[in-house]
């Protein structure tokens, strides 16, 4: 049983809330009651428990200035959200917006998002405390070899625990402060989920690389065939990922694209000098003192995220949204335009061109949807929903294979995987997937007579 009020509400630890049913409205240091909890965690069950109780209070706000409510509509627990939600406050489902005088639209957290922990990255610097932590058994440990995470038999991310790897880590555990880390292994520190203790007390989650090469091949070569004889597999993150947990999978896409940007950054882009692992793997700096890269601040090399932009493309007198075809893609799929944001341009104006290059649209508005990070490296994406100007396709860079308006009966079809539909749609865990749904199932987006000034 739970040791406390909020691991219980943050667990699910309805038992605990029945033989403890005084105080349910105290609050926690950062002004968090139970309530808060099991909305963050999205435990029904106990929401609708201490709902009942005299003394919960709806309205009561934490640190943040946020109410239960807030806290379930924020990390995407909208049954939750909308049975907190005081009255007047629900969401007119017909034209997709939010009555309480607001004029944010509501959070969308997409797969890869969401993720449970807190980053301290006020830890980072911290060797002490980074000792304790890595060698503290509440340390779990997301190991990959090649980039491909560890899995176990039912297909759940494998999380190793300190005494598995402690024959590398400990390598990179100096025991003075004058003391060199091994920079043969690397170790990145991802940060700590608080839902069942704050800082050194909750769950601290690492990125171990174990890929055989380098001064220790032979070692990890060992560790990498002790966890497969005990029935594990390392396999691609693809598709896999889509099928485990959301914060789990969030972890996984921090994890996978930080060991990716420090294995691409091992050596000195100056001086050819191999670089040196910082900040628990959030940096890495040249050592060569009499390179270039040691005037100003340009020693250091932070994690790069790639900006990417993905939209779908709405044409400006029909009810009709443009989607295009990569030749590779399975089947008969078809997704929204997308492409890298360029040198010098803002991500609107990525939009526009990205537009014209692969589909010979022209196109003017531009609306923010929402973001998605894509560990596959290591890119950012942002999703629009923007207005065309003209309305004839051409594929420009012949990136494309096919581009189509599709009418939204099509496109409802699809969505509903209907027997005969004229596409399929990219996976359901996809921003894509998520921008085509809004078009086609909130209101806001049906053509309602308007004058047009678009060109055909």
């Amino acid at each position: 049983m739970s040791s406390n009020i909020f691991e219980a509400a943050a667990s699910g630890d309805l038992e605990y809330f029945q033989q403890n049913k005084s105080n349910v409205s105290i609050k926690n240091d950062r002004g968090w009651t139970a309530l808060h909890f099991a909305a963050r965690y999205g435990q029904l069950e106990i929401v609708e428990f201490l709902m009942k109780q005299p003394d919960c209070d709806l309205l009561a706000t934490n640190s943040e200035g946020k109410t239960a409510s807030q806290m379930a509509e924020f990390w995407g627990f909208d049954t939750i959200a909308k049975l907190l939600a005081p009255e007047g406050a629900e969401k007119q489902e017909e034209q997709g917006v939010i009555t309480k005088g607001s004029p944010y639209p509501p959070n969308r957290n997409n797969f890869f998002a969401g993720s449970p922990l807190n980053r301290y990255s006020w830890y980072r610097t911290e060797k002490d405390i980074l000792r304790r932590l890595v060698q503290s058994p509440r340390s779990n440990y997301l190991l990959l070899n090649g980039l491909d995470p560890l899995f176990d038999s039912n297909q759940s991310l494998y999380f190793a625990k300190y005494d598995q790897v402690k024959s590398i880590v400990d390598k990179i555990v100096p025991e003075q402060e004058s003391v060199k880390a091994e920079q043969d292994i690397l170790l990145v520190f991802l940060g700590i989920d608080e839902k069942e203790g704050i800082s050194e007390e909750g769950q601290i989650y690492w990125a171990l690389d174990v890929t055989p090469v380098g001064t220790y091949k032979q070692e990890f070569e060992n560790l990498v065939e002790g966890f497969k004889s005990k029935n594990l597999e390392f396999a691609p993150a693809l598709p896999k990922a889509f099928t485990i947990d959301r914060g789990i999978a969030s972890i996984l896409a921090q994890a996978r694209a930080m060991v990716d940007w420090n294995t691409r950054n091992l050596h000195c882009p100056a001086c050819g000098r191999k670089t040196i692992s910082d900040e628990a793997g959030h940096k890495r700096r040249c050592p060569n003192v009499d390179c270039i890269s040691q005037k100003g601040v340009h020693n250091f090399a932070y994690p790069r995220t790639d900006p990417v932009i993905i939209v779908g493309i709405v044409h400006p007198t029909e009810d009709k949204l443009l989607l295009g075809r990569q030749k590779r893609w399975p089947g008969r799929m078809y997704s929204c335009i997308a492409g890298f944001v360029e040198a010098g341009e803002s991500i609107e104006e990525t939009v526009r061109r990205e537009s014209y290059e692969e589909a010979g649209i022209k196109v003017d508005r531009v609306l923010y949807h929402s973001s998605q990070p894509w560990p596959f490296p290591n890119s950012l994406m942002f999703g629009f929903i923007a207005e065309a100007v003209t309305t004839d396709i051409k594929l420009e860079d012949k990136e494309l294979e096919s581009a189509v308006w599709f009418t939204r009966e099509e496109v409802l079809a699809a969505l509903n995987q209907e027997s005969g539909s004229r596409f399929t749609m990219p996976p359901g865990n996809a921003i894509a997937h998520q921008l085509i749904k809004t078009w086609a199932n909130d209101g806001e987006w049906r053509v309602k007579n308007k004058p047009s000034n678009a060109k055909m």
